[in-house]
Parts: C-alpha cells; sequence; structure tokens
C-alpha cells in the first residue's frame, strides 16, 4: 500500500526563477563560460543543465512562465521539439503553462484579452501540458477595488475561455496572487460564479496565506475545485493590506523575501497532506521558489521536505 499510495502524489517545478537567463537549448563549451566567472550565474543558462536539476531533485514535471514562450519558440522552433527535448531528460511531462488574464474584468477589452490567453492556450496544447495557471485580470494597485459586476465578468471570461480549453484537453486553473485584484474580499463572489465543469483553481499555499486566507481550510472547503497546487512557503501570514495592496508588493526594492522553502514558515503542509490523503488528491503537485537567491537550493530543500516529512503522511 505504501508504494502505490506514493506513486499518486508527482511533482512538478516551476522554472520562474531561470526562465529570463535561459538563453542556450545546450551550451558545449563549458570553459569558455566558466573561465573567470565565479558566480553560479553560468548554471543557469542552459536548459540541457537545468532539466537535469529537475530530474535529479526527483522534479518529473516542469511547468513555464508565459515569459518563456519567446525563448523557446526561438531556441527550439516549434514547442513540441521543447517537450521532445525534456522528455529525454527524464521529464515525463509539461505539466502546464502560467499566464495572466489582464483585463478580464473589462467587457469593453474582452477581445484583446481573449486573444491573449487564446495564445497561450495554443501554446500549451503544442506543449503536451494539461493546464493552464491563470491569475484573473491584474494587480489591485491601480485596479482594485473590483465592483460585483467586474468579479462577476471576469469570472464568466473565465468559463468562456475554460470552454475552450476543454476542446484541447486543457483546464484553467485559477491562480491568485496576494497583491491581486481576485483577493480574499472577492473570493467568494469570484469562485461561486466560476463553472467548474470549465474552470479549476490552483492553490498556491504562501499566496493565500499572506492575504490572510488558511490554505488548508480553503482546501477542505473547496477540494473538488482545487486540481492543482503551488508550493512555497511564507512568514508573513495575514499580512495588512497596506503592505499587501502597494505598487510593486512581490517585489520590493529591499529585496526581502516573502516566499520560503516548504517547512521554513508558517504554512501548515503537514495539515495539507493530511487532506490530501483524506480526499485522495491524485496527480501533480507544483513547486515554485519565487524570490529565493538560489533556486537550486530551494528547490532540493522543498523536495527533501517533501519526501521527509510530507510523503510519510499520506502513506
Amino acid at each position: 500500500m505504501g508504494v502505490g499510495t506514493m506513486d499518486n502524489l508527482k511533482y512538478s517545478y516551476q522554472t520562474n526563477m531561470w526562465g529570463l537567463k535561459v538563453q542556450f537549448p545546450q551550451l558545449t563549451d563549458w570553459n569558455e563560460w566558466y573561465k573567470g566567472d565565479f558566480s553560479n550565474a553560468v548554471y543557469y543558462l542552459d536548459w540541457d543543465q537545468i532539466i537535469k536539476y529537475h530530474v535529479g531533485a526527483g522534479f518529473t514535471g516542469i511547468e513555464l512562465m508565459f515569459h518563456m514562450q519567446p525563448y523557446i519558440q526561438q531556441f527550439f522552433g516549434e514547442p513540441g521539439a521543447f517537450t521532445a527535448f525534456v522528455r529525454e531528460r527524464g521529464i515525463e511531462e509539461v505539466t502546464g503553462t502560467f499566464t495572466i488574464a489582464f483585463d478580464s474584468q473589462d467587457p469593453t477589452k474582452y477581445d484583446d484579452a481573449m486573444r491573449n490567453v487564446v495564445n497561450i492556450l495554443d501554446f500549451t496544447a503544442a506543449l503536451g501540458g494539461s493546464r493552464i495557471i491563470i491569475m484573473p485580470c491584474g494587480g489591485y494597485y491601480g485596479l482594485g477595488p473590483l465592483t460585483s459586476e467586474q468579479i462577476v465578468h471576469a469570472a464568466n471570461f473565465m468559463n468562456e475561455f475554460g470552454r475552450r480549453c476543454l476542446d484541447k484537453g486543457i483546464i484553467p486553473c485559477v491562480h491568485t496572487e496576494f497583491w491581486g485584484s481576485i483577493n480574499k474580499d472577492e473570493m467568494d463572489r469570484y469562485i461561486d460564479a466560476c463553472d467548474p465543469r470549465y474552470v479549476g483553481f490552483c492553490l498556491d499555499t504562501a499566496q493565500v496565506l499572506i492575504m490572510g486566507i488558511d490554505p488548508v481550510k480553503f482546501y477542505d472547503d473547496h477540494h473538488d475545485f482545487v486540481q492543482y497546487f503551488h508550493l512555497k512557503d511564507t512568514t508573513f501570514a495575514n499580512t495588512p493590506d497596506e503592505l499587501r495592496l502597494c505598487a510593486g508588493a512581490e517585489f520590493q526594492d529591499s529585496g526581502d523575501r516573502w516566499f520560503w522553502e516548504l517547512g521554513a514558515g508558517q504554512v501548515d503542509f503537514k495539515g495539507l497532506w493530511r487532506l490530501l490523503k483524506k480526499y485522495q488528491y491524485k496527480g501533480w503537485i507544483g513547486v515554485e521558489t519565487d524570490g529565493t537567491p538560489d533556486p537550486m537550493a530551494t528547490m532540493l530543500l522543498s523536495k527533501y521536505y517533501i519526501n521527509h516529512e510530507l510523503m510519510p503522511i499520506y502513506r
């Protein structure tokens, strides 16, 4: 029973800290790059190396940010060539992509907003991905608070996008940010207006805790709606609005970190894992490492915590 239940959960990693640096599908002359370079930057330039980090750490899925699309198309040609490249190195699946449904609360901008997300839909389908992790509308600063009508329109937009995704076997999973316009006061109304036949939810454990929502209780209440996870930790539970909702809140000039390795903050991951077992969640779980000074260290520390602290709960 132990081995079987462990196999119910598979882990994907989102490379959002590496995508802006990746310039080459594969480096062939390492000495040229290492000579005189005493930083670790070169280790994150090469997709061949990056995929080996994933697989070596025990991640057999990879999730891509929307800003990686032009890189992949430039250096690999077709998205399918990238998928073949990562599978050769031990990745089982490109589990999905991350994007933002900008202006989806505004019916006057519907066509442009839909065109933008359909572009990422086509990209995801070409990668063989099964989900799009999607933030509604945009940031709270300069946009919120949304009216009731705007919240409903944003949800209806997502429902229509979900219907288009369904035709390609993909589900959009709503991802809320602590600084987003769909926030703690908008969340229930937005979720109530989403159609679970076409739309799911990506539970980002740190993002919701920062905005004052207990991720364990949220999963208990909405486990059927939650189709994916972004796991990360934080030491800023229930942060005051004036800190969360200011301009550029997640990317502070001071360089302070909002997010930490799993087990290094206030998220009750063990409580969440007990619920994963109770509700028999099966499939992919994403791990994310926003804002870390060393993505590889955070990747390894988080996977160690999963293996040694969380997986025994699921057995």
